[in-house]
Protein backbone atom coordinates (compact mmCIF):
# COMPACT_ATOMS: atom_id res chain seq x y z
CA UNK A 1 0.00 0.00 0.00
CA UNK A 2 1.18 3.30 -0.78
CA UNK A 3 1.05 6.44 0.69
CA UNK A 4 -1.56 7.81 -1.97
CA UNK A 5 -3.96 4.84 -0.85
CA UNK A 6 -4.29 4.79 2.40
CA UNK A 7 -4.50 9.02 2.02
CA UNK A 8 -7.22 8.52 -0.41
CA UNK A 9 -8.91 6.07 2.15
CA UNK A 10 -8.73 8.18 5.00
CA UNK A 11 -9.99 10.85 3.04
CA UNK A 12 -12.97 8.88 1.73
CA UNK A 13 -13.75 7.69 5.49
CA UNK A 14 -13.63 10.48 7.08
CA UNK A 15 -16.05 12.30 4.17
CA UNK A 16 -18.57 8.87 4.76
CA UNK A 17 -18.20 9.99 8.76
CA UNK A 18 -19.02 13.85 7.74
CA UNK A 19 -22.17 12.72 5.62
CA UNK A 20 -23.40 10.26 8.31
CA UNK A 21 -22.93 12.76 10.77
CA UNK A 22 -25.21 15.38 8.93
CA UNK A 23 -27.58 12.77 8.14
CA UNK A 24 -28.11 12.08 11.73
CA UNK A 25 -28.42 15.22 13.24
CA UNK A 26 -30.65 16.57 10.16
CA UNK A 27 -32.89 13.66 10.99
CA UNK A 28 -32.65 14.58 14.54
CA UNK A 29 -33.36 17.83 14.21
CA UNK A 30 -36.97 16.65 12.06
CA UNK A 31 -37.97 14.91 14.85
CA UNK A 32 -37.74 17.71 16.84
CA UNK A 33 -39.39 19.40 14.47
CA UNK A 34 -42.26 17.23 14.37
CA UNK A 35 -42.47 16.91 18.67
CA UNK A 36 -42.74 20.61 18.58
CA UNK A 37 -45.24 20.67 16.38
CA UNK A 38 -47.30 17.80 17.47
CA UNK A 39 -49.24 20.35 19.31
CA UNK A 40 -50.77 22.30 16.47
CA UNK A 41 -52.31 19.42 14.72
CA UNK A 42 -55.86 18.83 14.18
CA UNK A 43 -57.89 16.03 15.82
CA UNK A 44 -58.46 13.42 13.11
CA UNK A 45 -61.83 13.13 11.06
CA UNK A 46 -63.60 9.81 12.57
CA UNK A 47 -66.00 8.07 10.24
CA UNK A 48 -65.14 6.99 6.55
CA UNK A 49 -61.72 5.41 6.71
CA UNK A 50 -59.31 7.83 4.25
CA UNK A 51 -57.03 5.77 2.50
CA UNK A 52 -54.00 7.50 1.10
CA UNK A 53 -53.19 8.45 -2.40
CA UNK A 54 -50.83 6.10 -3.64
CA UNK A 55 -48.11 6.98 -6.07
CA UNK A 56 -45.50 3.93 -6.74
CA UNK A 57 -42.25 3.73 -5.55
CA UNK A 58 -40.35 6.32 -6.79
CA UNK A 59 -41.04 10.13 -6.53
CA UNK A 60 -41.68 11.05 -10.30
CA UNK A 61 -41.39 14.32 -11.30
CA UNK A 62 -40.99 13.46 -14.87
CA UNK A 63 -43.58 10.01 -15.23
CA UNK A 64 -42.53 7.28 -15.98
CA UNK A 65 -38.80 8.72 -16.55
CA UNK A 66 -38.25 9.31 -12.68
CA UNK A 67 -37.62 5.59 -11.75
CA UNK A 68 -34.27 6.12 -13.76
CA UNK A 69 -32.82 8.99 -11.34
CA UNK A 70 -32.05 6.15 -8.24
CA UNK A 71 -30.38 4.62 -11.59
CA UNK A 72 -28.35 7.92 -12.38
CA UNK A 73 -27.43 8.47 -8.51
CA UNK A 74 -25.85 5.29 -8.33
CA UNK A 75 -24.10 5.56 -11.37
CA UNK A 76 -22.96 9.04 -10.39
CA UNK A 77 -21.79 7.34 -6.83
CA UNK A 78 -19.75 4.75 -8.44
CA UNK A 79 -17.83 6.77 -10.95
CA UNK A 80 -16.83 9.05 -7.84
CA UNK A 81 -15.71 6.08 -6.30
CA UNK A 82 -13.80 5.09 -9.57
CA UNK A 83 -12.21 8.32 -9.92
CA UNK A 84 -11.17 8.83 -6.06
CA UNK A 85 -9.09 5.35 -5.92
CA UNK A 86 -7.95 4.54 -9.82
CA UNK A 87 -7.60 8.68 -11.17
CA UNK A 88 -3.72 8.10 -11.63
CA UNK A 89 -4.28 4.94 -13.58
CA UNK A 90 -7.21 6.91 -15.83
CA UNK A 91 -4.68 9.84 -16.66
CA UNK A 92 -2.32 7.80 -18.16
CA UNK A 93 -4.63 6.63 -21.03
CA UNK A 94 -5.83 2.84 -18.87
CA UNK A 95 -3.94 0.58 -16.95
CA UNK A 96 -0.38 1.48 -18.75
CA UNK A 97 2.23 3.10 -17.06
CA UNK A 98 2.73 6.38 -18.34
CA UNK A 99 6.17 5.78 -20.20
CA UNK A 100 7.15 9.04 -22.21
CA UNK A 101 6.46 9.11 -25.89
CA UNK A 102 4.24 5.97 -26.24
CA UNK A 103 2.63 3.45 -24.45
CA UNK A 104 5.39 0.98 -24.64
CA UNK A 105 8.28 0.64 -22.52
CA UNK A 106 11.78 1.97 -23.43
CA UNK A 107 13.48 -1.25 -24.06
CA UNK A 108 10.26 -2.44 -25.89
CA UNK A 109 11.45 -1.38 -29.40
CA UNK A 110 14.86 -2.92 -28.78
CA UNK A 111 13.68 -6.30 -28.11
CA UNK A 112 11.09 -5.99 -31.48
CA UNK A 113 13.62 -5.19 -33.68
CA UNK A 114 16.27 -8.19 -32.06
CA UNK A 115 12.80 -10.19 -32.56
CA UNK A 116 12.71 -9.62 -36.35
CA UNK A 117 16.10 -10.12 -37.29
CA UNK A 118 16.17 -13.66 -35.37
CA UNK A 119 12.99 -14.27 -37.80
CA UNK A 120 14.62 -13.28 -40.74
CA UNK A 121 17.68 -15.50 -39.77
CA UNK A 122 15.88 -18.36 -39.50
CA UNK A 123 14.62 -17.93 -43.15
Amino acid sequence: MNVKFVTRLIVALVVIAAAAGLAWYAYTLGIAQGVAESGNLPAPVTGAWQYPYYHGLFFRPFGFLGCLFPLLFFFLLFGLIRWTFWRGHLQHGGWHPGYEGGRVPPGFDEWHRRMHEEHEAEK
